[in-house]
């Protein structure tokens, strides 16, 4: 019934309806990491990983969602930044069907207390201030930037697209009906559930922790399909959820980008140029996948030469279904 859901004057039919998903809406964001962009369409450069999630219906059927998190990001002049953030938004939902898809609007029409907390700036440890930046130096820079940007991310609202087959694509700001999310791969699952399909930079010396990824069923397997351009390799690591987010915590506070507090489920290396594709079979649970440029995990290294940052373009796809 794309016409009468679609209607500008049932508006209240569409919300009743969306009343059924929005009671979910904390348990569905505290499952992943949202990834964070300097411009729509461009690659990945850090995560925020929501910690806290509160939800409330409002009298004029609006949704208040109150969260806070931890994240990090890389710029060529901080290098990677971790901070803590946190903020309560008042957002007026809604939704449009179009080709047996799904597109839910989360508009924020008010934003209470919003706060920035940086937690650590690499370029500090690694460089004297005065050689990169005037002052009043990197962390205020920093705190600068950080404070912009999460402004304008929470301004932007965020857009949900459902498909027929019940995957789920995740984009920052509003997208048109028909529009969705830049993918790098095609879409063809052969049934299996499709829960990441996007570019990511990771610089020299960093690492980008994707998901976690729920597995529900004890015979599943999380099937993974790369493409590495940029640098020689980067290795590819799979760990539980609890050992990944005691890595994150340490990433986002230590600037020296530490070893796996235990040993990955799956760590390998990956070349550029070939598509590369993995099954991993793994228990019921959930799961970080780890793009590594470290020297510090894996089994290779970036180029080492001063002041040459090849950064990894990879092109990931995450899928789980049942193992081979």
């Amino acid at each position: 019934m794309p016409g009468v859901l679609n209607d500008p004057g049932n508006r209240t039919l569409r919300r009743e309806l969306l009343g059924f998903g929005t009671k979910s809406v904390c348990e569905e964001m505290l499952k992943r990491g949202v990834p964070l962009r300097l411009n729509d369409g461009d690659p990945s450069i850090g995560r925020f990983y929501m910690k806290q999630c509160a939800s409330r219906s409002l009298d004029n059927d609006d949704l208040f969602i109150q969260f806070g998190g931890l994240g990090y990001a890389w710029s060529n002049i901080t290098k990677r930044i971790g901070f803590e953030a946190s903020a309560g938004i008042d957002y007026d939902p809604d939704f449009r069907v179009q080709d047996g898809a799904m597109w839910v609007y989360f508009r924020p029409s008010a934003t209470a207390a919003k706060k920035f907390d940086l937690k650590m700036v690499e370029a500090q440890s690694s460089t004297p201030l005065g050689a990169i930046l005037p002052m009043p130096g990197a962390q205020a820079l920093a705190d600068q930037l950080g404070n912009a940007f999460l402004a304008r991310e929470l301004e932007r609202g965020f857009t949900v697209v459902r498909e027929s087959d019940g995957s789920v694509g995740f984009s920052l700001g509003m997208l048109p009906p028909g529009q969705r999310p830049p993918t790098p791969f095609e879409h063809a699952s052969g049934g299996r559930a499709v829960v990441m399909n996007e570019r990511i930079d990771v610089h020299q010396n960093q690492r980008d922790y994707a998901g976690p990824f729920e597995v529900t069923g004890n015979g599943d397997a999380l099937y993974l399909t790369l493409n590495v351009e940029g640098t020689a390799a980067i290795d590819l690591e799979v760990l539980p959820r609890g050992i990944g987010d005691s890595w994150i915590q340490s990433y986002a506070q230590d600037p020296n980008a530490g070893p796996p507090p235990a040993t990955p489920v799956l760590d390998e290396p990956v070349r550029s140029g070939a598509i590369f594709r993995r099954v991993v079979s793994v228990p019921k649970g959930s799961y970080y996948v780890v793009l590594d440029n470290t020297a510090t995990a894996g089994r290779t290294q970036p180029s080492g030469v001063g002041g040459d940052d090849r950064s990894a373009s990879v092109s990931l796809g995450v899928e789980v279904g049942g193992a081979p």
